[in-house]
């Protein structure tokens, strides 16, 4: 039996890889048992998904408990079908990126991570896909975007536990088996709270614009992000290493002029485009200050959100898109629009 293993499904990603495994049926022929692990007993699956999942054979389980402990590994040797299981293959999702203590972030993102792999390694794991970030690189330099041989210059407890988690996969002996996903930032559907206030204000003009806004950034798109996850979990790739992002990076002031276009024509009013512009330096000052708070063990998601907001974080993800040339990616500006709708939705704004 082949066993595929999603850490923190109940995420915003690993809703998105739940939800495209399960509607796309070319993955089915790929596993025999889908294990969906959360941190809390939370039920996300619908009664179609259940449906789908049977009508096409799929064993399904939930277990839940921390990457940072037994928990999770006594989990799964509980499982009914445990003695079938022949071979596994894990997405792992489960991080933490705004922690309530900076301890948390070497605490998850990189023991748990390794917890995690010595756990599964007595279950025959031929595949562990990582999910990472552009944090473990800090900002570009000389306006060149991150690729697969982009230098470590992480930034803060995020970045750096990344960096950590990173670094403990690619030393392994069994490198063949691991594969990192670097993935900048997301936006797409079934989004967190956060993210939809972040729509709304910004498309409202009511967000901040560094400088002149023309410093870029790359996204991804969670569906896209899931996909390529599944992709290069399921079948086989050439690297160990991709960037996913969508394929066009945008200034942050063009990315604030669509969240707005797409506003006006949503509230079918027309819209001055405005912003609240703030100096050039503004954002190093934050980074300083998040960086300071985060040595006394103070994490704040604002601090640190404004210190990344006005700086150029573009990466190149090339390779993924010529190697997985199948995959068609989802359009940044066509997306908006719902994400927006979502957003109003969420916050009943």
């Amino acid at each position: 039996m082949k066993a595929l293993l999603i850490t923190g499904s109940n995420g915003w990603l690993g809703k998105a890889i739940i939800r495209n495994l399960i509607n796309s049926f070319k993955y089915y022929s790929k596993i025999d048992l889908l294990i969906i692990h959360t941190l809390d007993q939370i039920d996300f699956l619908t009664k179609n998904d259940s449906y789908l999942l049977e009508k096409n054979k799929i064993n399904y389980v939930r277990i839940f408990g921390s990457i940072t402990n037994d928990s999770l590994i006594q989990s799964i040797n509980k499982i009914s079908l445990f003695s079938k299981i022949k071979e596994i293959k894990v997405i792992h999702t489960a991080s933490v990126i705004h922690p309530k203590k900076v301890s948390d972030f070497y605490k998850v993102n990189f023991l748990g991570t390794i917890n995690l792999y010595n756990s599964l390694k007595s279950l025959n794991l031929s595949k562990f896909t990582y999910i990472s970030s552009n944090s473990p690189f800090g900002f570009n330099k000389r306006g060149i975007p991150f690729d697969e041989n982009s230098t470590y210059n992480p930034i803060g407890g995020y970045g750096t536990s990344k960096k950590c988690a990173e670094e403990f996969l690619l030393g392994l002996d069994e490198k063949e088996k691991i594969v990192i996903l670097r993935a900048p930032w997301f936006h797409g559907n079934e989004m967190p709270e956060r993210q939809a206030r972040f729509l709304v204000n910004a498309s409202k003009g009511k967000f901040p614009i560094i400088g002149k806004g023309e410093n870029r950034r790359s996204l991804v798109n969670t569906t896209d992000l899931a996909i390529a996850s599944l992709n290069v979990t399921l079948y086989k790739c050439k690297r160990n290493i991709y960037w996913i992002s969508d394929k066009d990076s945008y200034s942050m002031k063009k990315i604030i002029y669509i969240f707005k276009n797409f506003n006006s024509k949503y509230k079918k009013i027309k819209l001055k485009f405005n912003a609240i512009y703030l100096p050039k330096g503004t954002s190093t000052f934050f980074i300083l200050l998040d960086l300071i708070l985060q040595k006394i063990g103070i994490y704040n998601m604002y601090l640190h959100v404004l210190g990344e907001l006005g700086q150029n974080i573009e990466c190149s993800s090339r390779e993924y898109w010529n190697e997985f040339n199948n995959h068609k990616s989802i359009d940044f500006e066509q997306s908006i629009c719902e994400e927006i709708k979502e957003a109003y939705k969420k916050i009943k704004n």
